[in-house]
């Protein structure tokens, strides 16, 4: 089966926009960034757009590319309002502290959970909502009745954004969990046990279809912009880590586009109402 996240996502967005409807006020979504960024424009409307959708404002901090760490630190003090979440658009400028910024947003306002602070509650268990991307991995897989507890779960990828924060949730959930990066010498001898993949190691359709097993779930995170061969420019066409192909022995499958990141701007909504509650 080949999920589609945009119906998914669209499910999400009419609860939440009774919810925000049923509100006092709306709550407020702080977008703070830096620079020009033709592909971060792109994700910053989408968002944009589900939170007109909805009903949430949205107040944008627009700053240069020179600004100081310090300043930007400051704009994210001073947006830590009451019925409010902040998130900062990546990437930032090579110049500019990427951890440091993230870790200026306190956990009670941090709806894509990247500062360190937030990311230490949620090892523990202890913070309300879950990072985004693994927010949407559950939601795809209880909706489609997926059990993941002692099923072989192989992550590809390590890194913050999908591979740790999936690793934790698994592994929470009693699943044998496996995660591998690019120091394996070849990865088929694991995609070929897994009873569910998580991709996130953003190298393009490198999953074939002669890697996997019959039945496997696939959850695409991994995301990759293609490159014409003969310029060498950016078409601006998103490639998931799974070849398409793939799909056709799943027996559930994420696409990308389409699959987990529409589902994942839903749960980054779902985050700010769950921390303007009180």
């Amino acid at each position: 089966m080949i999920i589609d996240g945009k119906e998914i996502a669209n499910d999400i967005k009419e609860k939440l926009k009774r919810e925000v409807s049923a509100r006092d006020s709306a709550p407020t979504l702080v977008i703070v960034s830096i620079g020009e960024n033709l592909v971060s424009e792109k994700f910053l409307s989408v968002k944009k757009k589900f939170a007109a959708d909805i009903g949430v404002l949205v107040e944008e901090k627009k700053l240069d590319t020179n600004v100081s760490e310090d300043e930007v630190v400051e704009t994210i003090s001073m947006s830590t309002l009451k019925n409010t979440g902040i998130i900062v658009q990546l990437p930032l400028p090579k110049s500019i502290d990427a951890q440091k910024i993230l870790n200026a947003i306190p956990p009670a306002h941090d709806v894509d959970v990247l500062s360190e602070g937030s990311f230490k509650l949620y090892k523990e268990g202890t913070l309300p909502v879950l990072p985004p991307v693994v927010a949407a991995m559950k939601e795809i897989l209880f909706r489609h009745n997926v059990f993941v507890g002692n099923k072989n779960v192989l992550i590809v990828g390590k890194g913050k954004l999908v591979g740790l924060p999936a690793a934790i949730w698994f592994e929470r959930h009693q699943s044998n969990v496996t995660a591998i990066d690019e120091h394996v010498s070849s990865p088929i001898p694991y995609t070929l046990v897994a009873d569910i993949l998580v991709l996130g190691a953003g190298s393009p359709h490198f999953l074939k279809p002669d890697m996997i097993k019959e039945g496997v779930v696939i959850l695409d995170a991994g995301t990759s912009t293609e490159f014409s061969t003969s310029t060498s420019e950016s078409s601006g066409k998103l490639l998931g880590d799974a070849d398409p192909a793939c799909a056709g022995k799943s027996s559930l499958f994420t696409p990308v586009p389409g699959g987990i990141g529409p589902v994942m701007v839903a749960m980054l909504f779902k985050n700010l109402m769950e921390i303007t509650r009180q």
